[in-house]
């Protein structure tokens, strides 16, 4: 019986469970009076199929991954000042090298975290690291298949894992965590060619399609930096976008494209302190101009979108720097690093689209929410509308 036979008729039986032990330690984010933490503990419960489907033209051209939802506990090893975090994330899982035996798997997660204990200004001044109950939760994961057999997989890993609100609510120096992991992984035994499938059965021609598209984003966050003021008043952030992409074998996208944003929150600081460098042109002041690349991994209505772009415009940044400059001691490293940030703009998160994006349809709309970042700080949360035309 062909491979693609097999891997068809198991489709429907092509799920597991795997519950996963974690012990590691909170990174500290900063050196001085970071609060003392003991081991942190966290398990973790994948549910998820593997994608054995050769019909599937996305799991094909992604080597069939796993994908799936997992759901994680755990302390952070000072439950009085950090307190316990639950979290629901998507996730996928590829096999980085195609080994067909005792494979090795990076897993990517996103989703939502909330934290039982966040700060507060008198109960809970210490917590700097999560400002908020409700954030974003990111995990990246290395695992290595020890053994295989009688429907289980017995896995080792090491995992970071990231909490972060985004700047929606301040102080959010956010909480990163390394993990060592046990797992197994649960599934029918007699779906005995799962990860066996030929990864090479992607389409040998290289089959280029290309778009255009605009989107809008409405974004929100406080001023201030990762550790504060805390209790300003959060203000929207507005994201007007054109961009144009090619589209390889209908499942990887990569563009370019300008985005227009504006601060109101940046406007308000103009206005009110009466800043005279600014004051003449408050809102072309607190107006962004950004030139981007970015890329997404289409996969049928979802889409994993990450972003990279240059600040070609961005004038208020300086003033912020002057009200929130960087704490280090060596002054080269900290006009480097404030370089960095004025320049570089990362942006990271998840579309859902209204058409099967593998299917190329002429025209498509998406919505989903994003994380953008000042280099690698967190600058504001997003959702995002877009629609995308199919040239040819």
């Amino acid at each position: 019986m062909s491979i693609s036979t097999i891997a068809q008729d198991t489709t429907k039986r092509a799920v597991f469970v795997e519950p996963e032990y974690m012990l590691g330690r909170i990174i500290p984010n900063y050196l001085a009076n970071f609060p003392n933490t003991h081991l942190q503990h966290g398990v973790a419960l994948s549910i998820g199929s593997f994608k054995t489907d050769t019909s599937s033209s996305w799991a094909k051209y992604y080597n069939f991954p796993q994908t799936g939802v997992s759901l994680f506990y755990s302390n952070l090893g000072n439950n009085d000042i950090f307190g316990h975090e639950f979290s629901a994330m998507s996730f996928i899982s590829f096999n980085i090298f195609n080994k067909k035996v005792k494979p090795y798997y990076l897993k990517l997660g996103i989703g939502a975290a909330y934290f039982t204990t966040y700060y507060d200004s008198i109960t809970n001044p210490r917590n700097v690291d999560i400002g908020s109950p409700f954030t974003w939760s990111f995990q990246a994961g290395a695992y290595k298949t020890i053994s295989e057999k009688n429907g289980m997989n017995l896995k080792v890993g090491f995992v970071f894992s990231h909490a972060s609100n985004g700047h929606t609510q301040l102080p959010n120096f956010g909480a990163n965590s390394a993990l060592l992991s046990l797992s197994a992984q649960f599934y029918d035994k007699e779906l005995k060619t799962y990860q066996h499938i030929n990864p090479k059965q992607k389409a040998a021609k290289k089959e280029r399609s290309y778009d255009i598209g605009l989107s809008y984003g409405l974004g929100f966050h406080e001023y201030g930096d990762k550790d504060g003021p805390v209790g300003e008043p959060k203000k929207g952030v507005h994201s007007y976008s054109v961009f144009a992409g090619r589209t390889t074998n209908n499942h990887f996208r990569w563009g370019l494209g300008l985005t227009y944003r504006y601060y109101p929150i940046y406007k308000d600081q103009i206005v009110n302190r009466n800043l005279t460098e600014y004051i003449d042109a408050p809102k072309k002041s607190a107006s962004n101009i950004v030139l981007f690349s970015n890329a997404e991994l289409l996969m049928s209505h979802f889409s994993i979108d990450i972003e990279l772009g240059f600040n070609l415009y961005k004038p208020f940044y300086e003033q912020y720097e002057e009200d929130f400059p960087l704490d280090t001691q060596i002054e080269s490293y900290s006009k480097f690093k404030s370089y960095f940030k004025q320049l570089l703009t990362t942006r990271l998160g998840l579309n859902l689209y209204a058409f099967n994006t593998n299917k190329l349809p002429k025209h498509n709309f998406f919505v989903g929410p994003h994380i953008k970042a000042n280099a690698g700080q967190a600058d504001f949360t997003e959702i995002a509308f877009g629609y995308v035309y199919r040239i040819n």
